[in-house]
């Protein structure tokens, strides 16, 4: 998989996946951009930009593609024409919320439509995945991210939880029931579960989800552990239900390490309003 980032949002997060060892390209107005793009001052100007992508189509060799990008900057008016050129690509894309509590009325408009238009688009299977992040969410649930380094930490934890979950989606559990989500649900975010205090912590606020699916990672202590865990894991994720046409499915992981961290992915088919609330279907 290789990583394209679009905007000044995209272009910082590239720079964290290839610390991760990606290969990642961002497309921004900014002199380190790996392809320049002039600067506009609206998104419909950048609409209609034309660039040369040559030499990014011929870099990239992968399958897969990963479209990171924020939803409020001008830029994004430009995405849809530069993904059109890697339509035999499998593109996830992800999508960074900005804190709109800090936006003018038009970077909050442009953000909604931008968001709106990318979950229709993946809903109707132009992109695998549109997973959803928000800057906000993030930063309530870190407790070591201050102003000085908002975007840097913020930036750090989504790359890490897209690293983690694209390791242990394609690892073998040691046990499970985990499959491949329902075709119609696109749309997806990331969390965290407290086993302790049985509490999930999304990345986004999505609502409406049809699927969880948890990966529990667990130290070989507790794999090797002969009491009850099963079945304590067992009571906790029917508590994890919702509804009673909410899908949950579970993997165990050996973690590598001394503690034990459960992640989530959630998904759904629905379209995220811009009060986080999904509006009846």
């Amino acid at each position: 998989m290789e990583v394209i980032g679009i905007g000044n949002a995209g272009r910082e997060i590239c720079k964290v996946f290839e610390q991760k060892g990606y290969k990642a390209y961002s497309i921004d107005n900014h002199s380190d951009a790996f392809i320049k793009f002039p600067k506009v001052k609206t998104i419909e100007e950048a609409e209609k930009v034309e660039i040369d992508l040559s030499q990014l189509k011929n870099n990239i060799k992968s399958d897969q593609i990963l479209c990171v990008m924020a939803g409020s900057g001008l830029i994004t008016g430009a995405c849809l024409r530069i993904l059109e050129n890697f339509r035999d690509k499998k593109i996830d894309f992800l999508y960074i919320q900005p804190d709109t509590s800090f936006m003018n009325n038009n970077g909050k408009t442009r953000e909604r439509v931008v968001r709106n238009i990318l979950q229709e688009f993946a809903r109707s299977g132009l992109f695998n995945k549109m997973w959803m992040v928000s800057n906000k969410s993030i930063s309530n649930l870190s407790s070591d991210i201050s102003i000085g380094n908002y975007f840097e930490k913020v930036n750090e934890k989504v790359v890490d939880m897209w690293h983690l979950m694209e390791y242990y989606s394609q690892a073998t559990a040691l046990m499970g029931n985990l499959e491949e989500p329902q075709e119609q649900n696109r749309i997806a975010t990331f969390g965290l579960y407290s086993l302790n205090d049985e509490t999930e912590q999304k990345f986004y606020e999505l609502e409406g989800v049809r699927e969880k699916h948890f990966y529990f990672t667990f130290s070989e202590e507790t794999l090797s552990e002969t009491g009850n865990v099963l079945e304590l894991v067992s009571r906790k994720l029917d508590k994890a239900r919702e509804n009673e046409f909410q899908e949950i499915s579970y993997g165990f992981f050996s973690s590598g390490y001394t503690v034990d961290k459960v992640y989530i992915m959630y998904y759904t088919n629905h379209i995220q309003s811009e009060t986080g609330k999904s509006p009846v279907l």
